[in-house]
């Protein structure tokens, strides 16, 4: 196996202007390309140290990473704006479900005369199968035989 020399870039991110979830999702996004590792740095920062999986993967890759943390950045921002929202939209599905009352039965849409006819000829569909059940198993294609009754039971085994 080849050993490659791939370039270290590192990137000093301000956390005063991201967050540092950002800039973790930032380098997870880019760890397809690259390993990454983040260390602080003086004051309220982070170095971000980007190491090339191969060479063609060195080319742009601050630029990229640059690209995803203002992503995340704006993400977050987008994510904090909604907040509010989000929590309403969940108290609301709950608290709906919570008071949901039990839903009156269905109206079938048939008359009284209808659905006594309705009940006959089910009643009626029972008793046919019944009968058919209990009336001594005909079976003229032989679809309830098992396999030893249709073709026999095994007399030997081939080794």
């Amino acid at each position: 196996m080849k050993t490659q020399q791939c370039k270290k870039t590192g990137v000093r991110v301000s956390l005063k202007d991201n967050g540092l979830d950002a800039v973790r999702y930032a380098a997870y996004a880019v760890s397809d390309a690259a390993y990454v590792f983040i260390t602080p740095a003086s004051g309220r920062a982070v170095t971000v140290e980007l190491t090339p999986k191969t060479e063609a993967a060195a080319k742009g890759l601050a630029r990229r990473f640059a690209e995803e943390l203002r992503d995340e950045k704006l993400r977050a921002r987008i994510f904090d704006a909604n907040r509010e929202l989000r929590e309403f939209m969940i108290l609301k599905a709950l608290s709906r479900a919570e008071a949901a009352a039990p839903a009156a039965p269905e109206d079938s849409g048939l008359t009284p005369a209808q659905e006594k006819e309705l009940d006959a000829l089910i009643a009626q569909v029972e008793s046919e199968i019944k009968k058919e059940s209990a009336g001594g198993g005909k079976d003229p294609l032989g679809l309830t035989r098992t396999w030893e009754e249709k073709y026999g039971a095994k007399t030997g085994r081939k080794k």
